[in-house]
């Protein structure tokens, strides 16, 4: 029996994710978060006017400046916050994993292997559709929700990374099938030899 060995690593020596250059999203994916970002108050604003007429009470007929310039400030504030979250983001694709950042305050890392990798998805919404955009989902073991999603692609560049991905996935499972073909075949031999010293005895 092998002599059991467990050595310690040298932190320093490890490989830094941080120093992987990340591709930025493509900046027509900005245009569709502006489109969705002005859909959202435009609504506001319609219902904050509709208020205007109907309101009996007429607080907001005595207050709608007020509300227009909370709705104004905050309109400015959340453009800022997705032009700056926009930027912030990167992903990267590597041999054996795939790696996204995302965040403006705090900064999130994700990293999928693509040993946990189990299913790929490709999804084109509406806008997405209309500037050729496209995203990816992975989907790891153990959960129906997707473990990273990446929006913003190019179309050509999603199925590119989608089928990079599976073809990673699938030589895993061929890898893994052989393995275990060849434990059982060796495991079926050992039997099968035991068997005969035991009828020779």
């Amino acid at each position: 029996m092998s002599e059991f060995i467990n050595p310690t690593i040298d932190i320093s020596t490890l490989p830094k994710f941080e120093e992987t250059k990340l591709k930025p999203l493509q900046k027509a994916f900005f245009n569709v978060m502006l489109i969705q970002f002005a859909i959202f108050y435009l609504i506001l604003l319609a219902g904050m006017v509709a208020m205007y007429f109907i309101d009996k009470q007429h607080f907001f007929r005595d207050n709608f400046i007020y509300l227009f310039l909370v709705w104004t400030v905050l309109l400015i504030l959340n453009f800022l916050y997705l032009k700056i979250s926009f930027a912030k983001k990167g992903f990267a694709l590597r041999e054996h994993d795939v790696i996204f950042k995302t965040g403006v305050v705090s900064e999130t890392t994700t990293i999928v292997t693509n040993n946990r990798v189990q299913h790929v998805a490709l999804h084109q919404g509406m806008l997405s559709r209309f500037f050729g955009l496209a995203s990816i989902e992975l989907f790891t073991a153990g959960g129906s929700a997707s473990d990273l999603k990446i929006n913003g692609l190019l179309l050509e560049d999603a199925k590119k990374i989608k089928e990079s991905v599976s073809l990673k996935i699938n030589e895993i499972v061929s890898a893994t099938t052989s393995s275990e073909s060849t434990d059982k075949v060796s495991t079926d031999e050992e039997q099968l030899n035991f068997n005969k010293d035991s009828d020779e005895i």
